[in-house]
C-alpha cells in the first residue's frame, strides 16, 4: 500500500468530530427523527448513499438504527450556524424527456436548498468541506464550509411540494466531468420549463450543470411587486341646487 493511500485513510479526531484528509468533516452533532416520533440526539456518522443503518454516539454509547426506521436526520455544522437534512427516500430518473420516470429504491440524500424547488445532493460519501464561493455583494471568492459529496460521482435532485419523490436533473463528478452538461441541458430545461427565462439560458448553455445551486436560487426567488401609488379618490362635485324662481303676485281680475 502506498504512503499516499495510507495517509488518505488516516483520521484525525477533534472534539468528537472526525475528519478524513481531503474529505472534510465526517461526523457531527445531529438529531435522528424516527418514524415512531422518537428523537435521538448525539454525534452521527454521515450516512452513505446506500447505508442500511445509521451510527450515532449517544453519550458514551454507540448505537445503530435501521435507515428504514428513520424519517430524517438533522445535522449541524461545527459552528451550529447551518443545518442539513438527510432523507432516506426513493428518487426518480427520467426515462423519456418529461413523460416517464423510473423509480429508484431508497437512498440517503441531503437537502441543501429549501424552497419552491428544493435541491438535494446524492453520492457515496458526504463531508462538510471548505469551498470557494462568490460573495454576492463584493463578487470576490470567499471560503465557506458546506455539505458536499466527497466521493467521485455527484447527483443533484429537485423536488417541488407537489412531487412525490426528488427527481435527478444533474450529474457531475469530482474527477473528470466532461459530457455531464448534456444530461443537465436535456432534463433541467424540461424541469424548469415553467420559467422560460431560466429554461432558455440552460438551453443556450449560459447556465451549466455546475450552476445548479445558482439556478435553483433564481428559480425560488420571489420578485416583490412594486407598490402602486395610492390614487386619492376625486371628490364628488357638490350638487348645485337650482334657485327657485321669484314668486310673482297673481294679476288682479277686478274691473275698475
Amino acid at each position: 500500500m502506498s504512503a499516499l493511500l495510507i495517509t488518505s485513510l488516516i483520521e484525525a479526531q477533534s472534539a468528537g468530530i472526525t475528519f478524513k484528509f481531503g474529505m472534510g468533516e465526517q461526523k457531527a452533532d445531529a438529531i435522528i427523527f424516527k418514524k415512531d416520533k422518537q428523537k435521538i440526539n448525539g454525534i452521527v456518522n454521515f450516512p452513505g448513499f446506500t447505508d442500511k443503518k445509521v451510527k450515532i454516539k449517544v453519550g458514551e454509547e454507540n448505537e445503530k438504527y435501521a435507515s428504514s426506521d428513520i424519517d430524517s436526520i438533522q445535522i449541524f455544522d461545527a459552528d451550529k450556524k447551518l443545518s442539513y437534512t438527510f432523507l432516506w427516500t426513493k428518487t426518480k430518473v427520467y426515462k423519456k424527456k418529461g413523460t416517464e420516470f423510473k423509480i429508484i429504491d431508497e437512498k440517503w440524500i441531503c437537502k441543501i436548498i429549501t424552497g419552491k424547488a428544493s435541491l438535494f445532493l446524492g453520492g457515496e460519501e458526504y463531508g462538510i468541506k471548505e469551498v470557494k464561493v462568490e460573495d454576492e455583494k463584493t463578487k470576490e471568492k470567499v471560503k465557506v464550509a458546506k455539505m458536499q459529496v466527497v466521493s467521485k460521482e455527484v447527483n443533484h435532485y429537485l423536488k417541488r411540494s407537489n412531487e412525490d419523490y426528488p427527481i435527478l436533473v444533474s450529474l457531475s463528478s469530482n474527477a473528470f466531468s466532461a459530457g455531464y452538461n448534456a444530461f443537465f441541458k436535456e432534463y433541467a430545461v424540461y424541469y424548469f420549463n415553467d420559467n422560460p427565462e431560466i429554461a432558455k439560458k440552460i438551453e443556450e448553455k449560459e447556465y451549466k450543470y455546475d450552476d445548479i445551486e445558482k439556478v435553483v436560487s433564481l428559480y425560488n426567488f420571489k420578485k416583490e411587486k412594486k407598490a402602486e401609488p395610492k390614487v386619492e379618490p376625486k371628490a364628488e362635485p357638490k350638487a348645485v341646487k337650482a334657485k327657485a324662481a321669484p314668486k310673482t303676485a297673481p294679476k288682479s281680475t277686478k274691473k275698475k
